[in-house]
């Protein structure tokens, strides 16, 4: 993930470039979610400001003020857009696998992978994103919730209204995730693998 989103983040040329305005501003939301991650694992949430993460970008304090209000509104866009691309992973891992163990295998792999290999990404996701308040513990919830609807489908299991074995699991990854990560380590696929037995 991390080489893949180096990829994606690049800066442009500054000045005159002919590159369409809605391809910079794009970019310089990528840079600004990316920079976010980054800055909130070295100093957490609560000591990050703006020009933490318009240095960490490369991006000018007004160019962040057209992409957002503050810097909660980025952190959760950052949280938002880093899960939703997660999850995508998520599900094309188990739609390349046939029956139910294979499916959870594929997926658990494919976040152990890219969490480990991004881990300001992990870390923002499992532990940054509370700091903001209710509004970031309500979304990393949301989260919990997708993972473990994702859980269910690749184990065949029927849906559920309130919290489940499937819900119990997926909070007990992003949980263990968070303690791996709060110590600088990647997450480790035996551990995560435990929760979802």
């Amino acid at each position: 993930m991390e080489k893949v989103e180096e990829d994606r983040i690049r800066r442009l040329p500054a000045g005159l470039h002919g590159i369409p305005r809605e391809v910079v501003e794009r970019n310089q939301r990528e840079r600004l979610i990316a920079a976010m991650a980054e800055v909130c694992a070295e100093k957490g949430y609560a000591g990050v400001s703006v020009a933490d993460v318009t240095r960490q970008a490369a991006v000018s304090t007004a160019s962040f003020y057209r992409q957002f209000a503050d810097k909660r509104e980025c952190m959760l866009a950052s949280f938002e857009e880093l899960f939703g691309r997660l999850l995508e992973a998520l599900e094309r891992a188990c739609e390349s696998e046939t029956g139910p163990p294979a499916k959870v295998k594929a997926a658990l792999g494919t976040a152990v992978e890219l969490l480990g290999a991004d881990l300001p990404t992990a870390r923002l996701l499992s532990v940054e994103i509370v700091a903001v308040g209710e509004k970031g513990v309500r979304l990393q919830h949301a989260a919990i919730e997708r993972l473990a609807a994702l859980l269910r489908q690749a184990r065949g299991v029927a849906s559920s209204a309130s919290p489940d074995a499937e819900w119990a699991a997926a909070a007990a990854v992003v949980a263990l995730t968070a303690r791996r990560v709060v110590r600088g380590e990647k997450p480790v696929a035996s551990e995560l693998e435990a929760a979802l037995a």
